[in-house]
C-alpha cells in the first residue's frame, strides 16, 4: 500500500513571503537612510525626515529622557510654541554653530522677545544664559536609541560601503540558495 508523500509547501511559501518582506524593508529603510544622508550633504544642513529636523545626541545631559547616541526628531517651531516643559534644540548663544537640546524650565518676556531658560535633566543647575527665541530651531518630539550611532556610522565612507554592500550580501545569499535548491530539485528528478 502505497501513500503520497505531501510536503510542507505552504510552510515554505509563507516562510519566503516573510523572508521577501522582510529583506524588502531591509531594502527599503537603508534606501530611506541613503536618500537622508545625501539630502543632508546636498543642503548641508542636518537630514530631515517629514519636515522634522534630525540629530545625534552627543552627552549624556538629558538623562533618563534620552541618552548619548539617540537620534532625535525636531519639529521646527516658533518660540511663542514652546512651553515649560518642553524639550528644545536650540542654538548655543556662545556658539552658533553648537546646538544644544535641553528642557525649558522658565520662559520670559523681553524688550527683545521671548528668552527661554533651559536645564538639561541630568544637570544640577540651569544653563548659564537665557536663550532669545531666535535660537530656537524648534521642539524635541521623537528620541530614538541608539540610532544616532547608525547615522553617525552611516555618513562615512566605510558606512556608506556598509548600506551597499549589506543588501548585495544578502541578495548574493539569497540567490545562492535558490540556486542551490533548483540544482537539488534537478538532481532529484533525474534519479527519480
Amino acid at each position: 500500500m502505497g501513500g503520497a508523500v505531501v510536503g510542507n509547501q505552504g510552510e515554505g511559501r509563507a516562510a519566503k513571503i516573510v523572508g521577501n518582506g522582510i529583506f524588502a524593508i531591509i531594502i527599503l529603510l537603508l534606501s530611506l537612510l541613503a536618500f537622508i544622508l545625501i539630502q543632508g550633504k546636498i543642503t548641508n544642513a542636518p537630514p530631515s525626515l517629514a519636515g522634522h529636523r534630525m540629530y545625534i545626541v552627543l552627552s549624556g545631559s538629558m538623562k533618563p529622557a534620552f541618552d548619548t547616541g539617540s537620534l532625535i526628531m525636531v519639529k521646527p517651531m516658533s518660540p511663542e510654541g514652546i512651553q515649560v516643559g518642553d524639550v528644545v534644540s536650540f542654538r548655543s548663544t556662545g556658539d552658533e554653530n553648537k546646538i544644544v537640546t535641553h528642557r525649558v524650565m522658565a520662559i520670559e518676556k523681553t524688550e527683545e522677545g521671548l528668552s527661554f531658560n533651559t536645564q538639561g535633566d541630568a544637570n544640577d543647575v540651569l544653563d548659564p544664559y537665557p536663550i532669545p527665541g531666535g535660537n530656537i530651531i524648534g521642539k524635541v518630539s521623537v528620541a530614538v536609541p541608539y540610532l544616532g550611532y547608525v547615522m553617525d556610522f552611516a555618513s562615512t565612507k566605510k558606512g556608506i560601503l556598509t548600506l551597499l554592500a549589506i543588501p548585495a550580501l544578502m541578495l548574493l545569499i539569497s540567490e545562492t540558495g535558490n540556486v542551490y535548491k533548483l540544482l537539488r530539485k534537478a538532481s532529484e528528478n533525474e534519479e527519480g
